[in-house]
């Protein structure tokens, strides 16, 4: 055989190899997350997924998380992730959340959650395991735990404050921080990290709710948030309308009788939502501005 037949030979041989290993690794991948916990229906910039045992996963549209997940997303980033009980995690810029412990399954009392936030911006939207069993949810800052009973949450968390509330509260329902209780909607407590001193709840200010907006959107609810910061980010947030549409309408179709008004709501926010996308998308525009501090890929304080 001559020699260029060697090498032509062996460079066929190593691309078939590589092909091998690479379907032997999406194999592996689908095993080891027949445990997902959730996917990630919207995401922008950089968001990785770290395991205790080191290793790291590049996150993006439909990729899903898996217990023990350690959630980092970059300087100008953010994720939203619907977890498997219908719950809506969200992540803004520079941030770090541990998926400590998620139970769900058909046990409605088994249900469990525990996350740990650390420095940076977080929303929660309910599901059914709080429904379910409320005291086995809990999230936790480097500083306090948060209770619920069915509400929209958000954490702000700095190294020299915290700054807990919702911006939306169940009739009926109330929500623990610590020894504080918030019993009315669009309230939010602060918490000093060096004390542990929890402030009484007071009404929060429309700068604060205009910002969980921009850098922690929730396209399930037809939030756009920040435009974007590269044609890539542009195209998922489409794709992520998109999606969030589909779900919708495949919940109002197994409605029996009439869906209810939220539901209907709920889609033409979102079909708002997908047209204020394409616009973006179409017209090219990016933007800057979006959160702060941090390098790309990089958090703040641990979530352990």
């Amino acid at each position: 055989m001559s020699k260029i037949s060697t090498t032509m030979f062996m460079a066929v041989l190593l691309v078939c190899l590589m092909q091998l290993a690479a379907f032997a690794a999406a194999e592996k991948t689908e095993q080891e997350f027949a445990n997902a916990i959730g996917e990630v229906v919207y995401m922008m910039g950089t968001v990785i997924a770290e395991q205790p045992d080191g290793t790291k996963r590049t996150l993006d549209l439909n990729k899903q998380v898996i217990p023990g997940d350690v959630i980092v997303t970059g300087k100008k980033s953010n994720v939203e992730i619907v977890l498997k009980d219908d719950s809506v995690f969200a992540q803004g810029p520079s941030s770090r959340t541990s998926m400590d412990e998620y139970v769900f399954n058909d046990d409605p009392n088994a249900g469990k959650m525990l996350f740990k936030m650390g420095v940076g911006t977080f929303r929660y939207v309910t599901g059914k395991i709080v429904q379910q069993n409320p005291d086995g949810f809990a999230l936790d800052t480097p500083t306090t735990t948060i209770g619920i009973r069915g509400t929209q949450v958000f954490a702000v968390i700095t190294p020299d404050k915290e700054e807990i509330g919702n911006t939306q509260l169940t009739p009926g329902h109330t929500m623990s921080v610590g020894n504080q209780t918030i019993t009315n909607e669009k309230h939010s407590v602060t918490v000093d990290p060096k004390t542990g001193e929890i402030s009484a709840p007071t009404p929060t200010s429309q700068d604060t709710i205009n910002t969980l907006v921009k850098n922690t959107p929730l396209t399930s609810n037809g939030e756009t948030g920040a435009v974007g910061e590269s044609p890539e980010d542009l195209d998922r947030k489409v794709s992520a309308f998109q999606s969030q549409i589909d779900r919708t309408k495949e919940g109002l179709a197994g409605v029996e009788g009439r869906p209810d008004y939220n539901s209907l709501h709920t889609l033409t926010l979102q079909e708002i939502g997908e047209k204020t996308a394409e616009s973006e998308r179409n017209s090219g525009t990016t933007d800057s501005a979006l959160g702060g501090g941090g390098g790309d890929g990089g958090g703040g304080g641990g979530g352990h």
